[in-house]
C-alpha cells in the first residue's frame, strides 16, 4: 500500500498541518517534523491531528526519534517510527520520576541549548492536558507502575472535562424529559376514558297473533300480513334391482296373398286392412293394406300379410286361406317367412313395485340443512313449514322391456321451507308492541322479540300461508345517551350514581374508568361511552 510523506516546515502551524492531511490522496500519511518545531509539542495539537486523520479515514505515522514527541504521540494514539523504512509502533508514555523533595520538574517544559531560543511558551491549558495525558498513560501501561514517593502522591493533576460523557448525559436526560412530558400530556388529555353502565328495569310485552305469510306481498302490521320467502332444494334418490320378468321377443312372419273374385256384386267392394285370415296349417295372418275390387283387378290382386304373433312356427305357410268374404278366393303366393322368437328377461311391474318400497325407505338426510342454509343468516326460518315431495319413481329400463343388467329406480325429492327476513319480522313485532305501549310515556322497545319468535299451526301452499306467531318484546324507560353523557362529564363515581339513579326506570349505575389512575369522567363526551344492561325480571 502506498503512503504519502508530508514534511512539516518550521513555519507551519497546526492549521497548515491539518490541511495537508486532508489534502493527501493516500490513506497512510507519514509526518516528518524538523528538529526544531514547537507546534507538535502540544498534546492538544497532537490530538487534533489524530482526530483529523480519523475523520477522513486515514492513518498518520509520526517519523521522529524525539522521546518527547513520541510520548505525546502515544497519548494521542499515533504510531511512531524512527525512519521512513522502519516499522511504526505505539511508543510508551514515559513515567515521570520525582526526587525526595516536593519540587517536581517536567523536562519537556524546560528548553535546553538552542531549543531555549526557539521554544514556544506553553500556556496553562496545554500544561493541564499534558498532565492528564501522562496520568492516563500511567494507568493504561501493562507494566507494573513504579512506586512513587510521598511527594508524587500529594501532587494532583488537573482533570480534563469529558465532553462526550457530558453530551451523552445531556441527550439521555433531555430524551427522558421529553418522554415524561409526552406521557403526562397523553395521560391527562388523551388517555382518560369512562364507560357508564346503566341497568334499566324492563318489562315484557307478549305478541300472540295469527298472521298471514305472503311470498308475493308486503308487510302490513295493521292487517297482520308479513312478507315471507320460500326456498327449495332438490336431491335425487335411487335404488338398484334385478329384473325377474320373462318374455318372448322376435319377428313376425310375412307373406304375399293373392285375392280374386268372379262376382259382379263385389265390384267396388273393399276388403279392409287387418282382415284376419287362416292358413291350412291353422296359423292366423292379417292383411297389411286394403283391397278394392274393380273390373281391372277383379281377376287378381296381391296384398302383404303379417303373422298375428312372433315365432318361427308361422314360417312355411302356403296354399289357400279362409276368412275372406263369400265370393273371394285368396291364396298365398309362395311360403311365408321371417318369423323368429327368443325368451328374454324383462322388467315387470312387480319388480318396479318392490324397488319403489325400498326407495320410499331412503331419506335425504342432508336436504333439510341445505334448505335452511339457503336462507342465509338474516332470515328466521319456520321449522314447521318444512315439506318434502317426491316425483313418481322412474326405472332406467321401461316395464316389459328387456334388461341386460341391474336396473335403477330413481325419484327426485323436492324439499321446501318458508322463512321471514328479520327486518320484515322486526317491523311487524315493533308495530304490534307499540300498540301495547299507547298511553305509556317514556317507554322504549329494547328488544323487538325477533330472536324469541316461535311459529305454530302452519298451513297453506303456493304463495299464501297461515301461521300462529308468539314473541316477547322487551320494553323499558327511554334514556337519552347524549343527556347521560352531559350529566356525567367531569363528575366522580358517586356524583354520577346519584344523578342517574334518580331517573325513573334506572335500577343501577356503574362507572368503569381507564386507565387505572383516572378517577373522574372526562369533560369530552367523545371519550364517554354508554352501555345499557336490561334487567328482564
Amino acid at each position: 500500500m502506498n503512503k504519502d510523506v508530508i514534511y512539516i516546515d518550521v513555519e507551519d502551524d497546526i492549521t497548515a498541518i491539518v490541511g495537508k492531511i486532508k489534502a493527501s490522496k493516500e490513506r497512510i500519511i507519514a509526518l516528518v517534523p524538523p528538529k526544531r518545531v514547537g507546534v507538535l509539542r502540544s498534546a492538544v495539537n497532537m490530538r487534533l491531528i489524530a482526530r483529523t486523520a480519523t475523520s477522513v479515514d486515514k492513518r498518520v505515522v509520526l517519523i521522529t526519534g524525539d522521546t518527547v514527541l513520541s510520548g505525546l504521540a502515544a497519548a494521542a494514539k499515533i504510531p511512531v517510527a524512527k525512519t521512513l523504512q522502519s516499522k511504526p509502533e505505539m511508543a510508551e508514555v514515559p513515567v515521570l520520576k520525582v526526587d525526595d523533595e516536593n519540587d517536581v520538574i517536567d523536562g519537556r517544559e524546560l528548553p535546553v541549548g538552542e531549543l531555549e531560543k526557539s521554544a514556544q511558551p506553553v500556556d496553562e491549558t496545554d500544561k493541564a492536558i499534558d498532565s492528564a495525558i501522562a496520568d492516563s498513560s500511567k494507568k493504561q501501561d501493562d507494566e507494573t507502575p513504579k512506586p512513587a514517593d510521598n511527594a508524587n502522591k500529594n501532587k494532583t493533576a488537573p482533570k480534563v472535562p469529558n465532553f462526550n460523557l457530558f453530551r451523552k448525559k445531556f441527550l439521555l436526560i433531555g430524551g427522558a424529559a421529553l418522554l415524561l412530558i409526552g406521557f403526562l400530556v397523553w395521560a391527562i388529555w388523551f388517555a382518560p376514558h369512562a364507560r357508564v353502565i346503566i341497568t334499566a328495569k324492563t318489562t315484557t310485552v307478549t305478541v300472540n297473533k295469527k298472521v298471514t305469510l305472503r311470498t308475493d306481498g308486503t308487510t302490513d302490521p295493521a292487517a297482520d300480513v308479513i312478507k315471507a320467502r320460500r326456498q327449495e332444494q332438490k336431491a335425487e334418490l335411487s335404488v338398484e334391482f334385478s329384473a325377474t320378468g320373462k318374455k318372448k321377443v322376435g319377428e313376425r312372419a310375412k307373406g304375399k296373398l293373392r285375392v280374386a273374385t268372379d262376382s259382379i256384386s263385389l265390384l267396388d267392394k273393399t276388403i279392409p286392412a287387418g282382415t284376419s285370415i287362416r292358413t291350412s296349417g291353422g296359423m292366423t295372418f292379417t292383411t297389411d293394406s286394403a283391397v278394392t275390387f274393380s273390373r281391372s283387378n277383379a281377376s287378381g290382386s296381391t296384398v302383404m300379410v303379417t303373422a298375428a304373433n312372433i315365432g318361427a312356427e308361422y314360417n312355411g305357410e302356403s296354399g289357400s286361406v279362409s276368412g275372406m268374404p263369400s265370393g273371394v278366393n285368396a291364396t298365398l303366393v309362395g311360403e311365408t317367412s321371417g318369423g323368429s322368437s327368443r325368451e328374454v328377461t324383462v322388467v315387470s311391474s312387480d319388480d318396479v313395485k318392490r324397488a319403489g318400497d325400498l326407495l320410499n325407505e331412503k331419506k335425504a338426510d342432508s336436504l333439510r340443512g341445505k334448505v335452511e342454509q339457503s336462507f342465509g343468516g338474516s332470515t328466521v326460518t319456520i321449522k314447521e313449514s318444512y315439506q318434502e315431495q317426491r316425483s313418481a319413481p322412474t326405472p332406467s329400463v321401461a316395464v316389459d322391456s328387456e334388461a341386460t343388467g341391474a336396473v335403477t329406480l330413481k325419484t327426485v325429492v323436492t324439499a321446501s321451507m318458508v322463512g321471514i327476513e328479520k327486518s320484515e319480522l322486526s317491523t311487524y313485532l315493533k308495530a304490534t308492541a307499540n300498540k301495547e305501549l299507547e298511553g305509556k310515556q317514556s317507554q322504549k322497545i329494547y328488544k323487538d322479540g325477533v330472536d324469541s319468535a316461535q311459529f305454530a299451526q302452519f298451513s297453506g301452499q303456493g304463495s299464501n300461508f297461515i301461521a300462529h306467531i308468539t314473541a316477547n318484546a322487551v320494553v323499558g324507560p327511554t334514556i337519552d345517551e347524549e343527556k347521560v353523557k352531559e350529566q356525567s362529564r367531569g363528575k366522580s363515581y358517586g356524583d354520577i350514581q346519584s344523578a342517574l339513579e334518580a331517573i325513573k326506570g334506572i335500577e343501577n349505575v356503574d362507572v368503569k374508568f381507564s386507565p387505572f389512575w383516572v378517577r373522574t369522567v372526562p369533560n369530552d363526551t367523545k371519550r364517554i361511552s354508554i352501555e345499557f344492561k336490561l334487567n328482564e325480571s
